[in-house]
């Protein structure tokens, strides 16, 4: 079946309907959009269509149905294989392409580098949050490309974050940022595991250890804020906890998960950061001076 191009301005194409791709395309349904639909498999298709949805038979209906597609798939390989097999090169000329699939600097620079070769225009994007946080206050939406392609698209990304970030025209900035912060989530999560393991190991309750791991966040956040102020301004020289009294510390956190018996990878870890930071000498600097063990070594 051929989609003709909606003249709606509230119309939209979204291809690929994984759990966040099903999302994004509820969250414009309940705006009143009119969405164009395409997946691999047309059990998810099938899924959305008693809302109202467009079911496309083919990406290139999706292209040529609406002026604006988002493309949400599982990471780049998949829609390489799409543009390959499909001669998408064929359909994006004139069409907005909000790029939000996960991928490496390089794929969103050869994605960019493809949709404008072909006359498309292309914006790139990260979401940081779970599909049902999309279009509330708990979403977040990271965004790139040029100032006027973002413009065109911002009614259309307040839908699934009312406060969008627009990082500029540099469409590696997502990707980047995204990294950055899934780096923070990822060693949290993993150390309040280990923490759940050592309370498992030490006979405390996981009640308790959660009621107080609650208030450490309280603590967190602040000290988050006056690192990266010292970091920004220069000022990691102004002591408030040294490098080495983090480090006692942590030797502290190390002892009892020996003495306890659990797996150490983690801890361990961690000592070598602090090990490194002795050697080049920040044993009497701030704590945020061991951002220069993650430093580049070029």
């Amino acid at each position: 079946m051929q989609h003709e191009k909606t003249e709606s301005s509230k119309s939209v194409s979204v291809i690929g309907l994984g759990s966040m791709g099903s999302g994004i395309a509820r969250s414009f349904i309940d705006a009143g959009y009119q969405v164009s639909v395409w997946n691999r498999s047309r059990q998810k298709v099938d899924a959305l269509a008693k809302s109202g949805v467009i079911a496309c038979d083919s990406p290139e209906d999706a292209l040529k149905a609406n002026d604006f597609v988002i493309v949400c798939l599982t990471d780049y390989a998949a829609w390489r294989k799409i543009i390959e097999t499909r001669n998408l090169q064929n359909h994006v000329e004139g069409v907005c392409i909000i790029q939000l699939t996960t991928g490496t600097i390089k794929e969103v620079v050869w994605n960019a580098d493809f949709i404008q070769e072909h006359g498309g225009l292309i914006v790139d994007g990260a979401i940081m949050c779970y599909p049902n946080q999309l279009g509330t206050k708990d979403s977040s939406l990271l965004m790139a490309g040029e100032s006027d392609a973002l413009s065109d698209c911002d009614s259309i990304l307040r839908i699934l974050d009312p406060e969008w970030t627009n990082l500029g025209d540099d469409i590696k900035q997502p990707t980047i940022l995204s990294r950055a912060l899934m780096a923070g989530v990822f060693s949290t999560l993993v150390g309040f595991l280990n923490g759940i393991a050592i309370c498992l190991e030490g006979g405390i309750s996981l009640d308790i250890f959660l009621q107080h791991s609650e208030k450490g966040d309280a603590t967190i956040q602040p000290e988050k804020t006056r690192i990266v102020e010292a970091i920004r301004d220069g000022n990691t020289m102004q002591t408030q906890a040294s490098v080495k009294a983090y480090g006692e510390g942590h030797k502290a956190v190390l002892s009892i998960a020996k003495t306890l018996g659990t797996n150490l990878v983690l801890q361990d870890a961690v000592q070598e950061v602090f090990q490194e930071g002795y050697r080049l000498g920040l044993s009497e600097h701030d704590f945020s001076t061991l951002v220069e063990v993650f430093a580049s070594k070029r």
